[in-house]
């Protein structure tokens, strides 16, 4: 705290007294000084001022103080609790894994389609692309549309496994034609920029139609996209097109129980 005259630099100053006109907000962190040499009335930052960050100070090291012990506290009951936690879920991934791999014996689509994603994000099993990949691939082979759309848009990709459009292209139509809107609206875009199939138009129109129909996000506009590329007749027969595989492609709700009707057999691939 400098007490040095402003005016003249001298530092022979002394505390003056605060006027009745000056009591305002400011006084309470700032105190007036008088210069003994030049008669200069002056300000400098009040003691008080310093008093009163040394105690905010202490306070916010006291609540630092306050939170760590809290979240050491914390992590120690945690740390408690863990080995129990952690014994348990174990033995819960490892009853479902030999549940499902029981399943998956017996070619259960549905079974092996978990196997895939427990091998895919390591849950209760070392994480394994390749076991991923494979178990994919039996579950599409056992019809689970699913992993008929992943497995195709791995293949597509290149993701875990050699890109292969005419592999991609075949698994994405058997789901679309499960009636996976996602698989759909891939199949439509392949069929629009010609991605291991020749570019057409009429059947990307009625794809992208249908995963429209199905609420797909993105799907509108790409179909949209191709009506330019239509004339009049092959759009006249695109729609009629969509409006057939709707009935065929776009699954229906499911019937009460007990009302004796069944789903279709699935027709054959292809439009």
């Amino acid at each position: 705290m400098t007490r040095t005259c402003p005016s003249c630099k001298s530092h022979n100053a002394r505390r003056s007294a605060v006027r009745a006109s000056e009591i305002t907000f400011q006084h309470i962190f700032l105190s007036p000084y008088r210069c003994r040499e030049c008669r200069a009335r002056f300000w400098v930052i009040s003691r008080h001022t310093y008093y009163l960050a040394g105690i905010v100070g202490i306070a916010m090291a006291l609540g630092a103080v306050a939170w760590h012990l809290g979240s050491w506290l914390e992590a120690i009951g945690a740390d408690e609790g863990a080995p129990e936690t952690i014994a348990a879920s174990r033995h819960a991934e490892a009853t479902k894994l030999a549940e499902l791999s029981k399943l998956a014996e017996g070619n259960d689509a549905t079974a092996e389609y978990e196997l895939a994603q427990m091998h895919g994000t390591g849950t209760g099993v070392p994480r394994s692309p390749k076991e991923e990949l494979s178990w994919l691939q039996r579950s599409a082979g056992h019809g689970n549309v699913q992993a008929q759309y992943e497995l195709g848009i791995a293949l597509r990709e290149g993701r875990g496994t050699i890109q292969d459009f005419d592999e991609a292209r075949k698994w994405l139509q058997r789901a679309a034609e499960g009636g996976d809107g996602r698989a759909q609206y891939a199949l439509g875009l392949m069929f629009r920029n010609g991605m291991g199939v020749p570019a057409d138009s009429v059947k990307a129109y009625v794809w992208l139609n249908v995963a429209a129909a199905q609420g797909v996000p993105g799907a509108p506009s790409a179909r949209d996209s191709v009506l330019g590329q239509l004339s009049p007749a092959e759009l006249q027969e695109a729609q009629a097109e969509a409006r057939r595989m709707s009935e065929i492609y776009i699954p229906k709700a499911t019937p009460p129980v007990g009302s004796g009707s069944s789903a279709p057999a699935r027709p054959p691939e292809g439009r």
